[in-house]
């Protein structure tokens, strides 16, 4: 099977030390292919590490073809308006958490993933600790 090939928007805490470093050392299954970031010294860091496009614009990134998957590691308030921009212009998301900060917003995301057909998810990496687990 081909590597899944990922775009990340954000290159902060989140994007950079949880995502990406993830992701880069599964190469089997994923392949970072673009970030965007505000920063350019970001932007610059993830070209030189990853070997991917960067950009400023996150926007520019959801005009591509050839990405499988957006991970949204924005800054909280931003998940939203960005996840649900991802999911209408045809990408699955993973969205770092918090998903939103209100019902209505969670609500307007998984309306847009229904209308678009995609798959959206929010990134909870301990979900299956064992310290996590409830226990019956």
């Amino acid at each position: 099977m081909e590597a899944i090939r990922v775009g990340i928007i954000g290159q902060g805490r989140s994007g950079r030390n949880i995502h990406a470093e993830f992701l880069k050392n599964v190469p089997e299954k994923f392949t970072i292919a673009c970030v965007a970031d505000v920063l350019e010294d970001r932007c610059a860091r993830a070209r030189a590490e990853y070997g991917c496009e960067a950009v400023t614009n996150y926007r520019e990134m959801l005009r591509r073809k050839d990405l499988g998957l957006i991970v949204n590691a924005t800054p909280s308030h931003l998940h939203p308006g960005v996840t649900i921009e991802a999911l209408e212009a045809g990408f699955n998301v993973l969205c770092e958490k918090p998903f939103a900060r209100r019902a209505a917003d969670v609500d307007a995301i998984t309306a847009a993933a229904r209308r678009a057909g995609r798959l959206v998810a929010v990134y909870q990496q301990s979900r299956f600790a064992p310290d996590r687990k409830s226990v019956v």
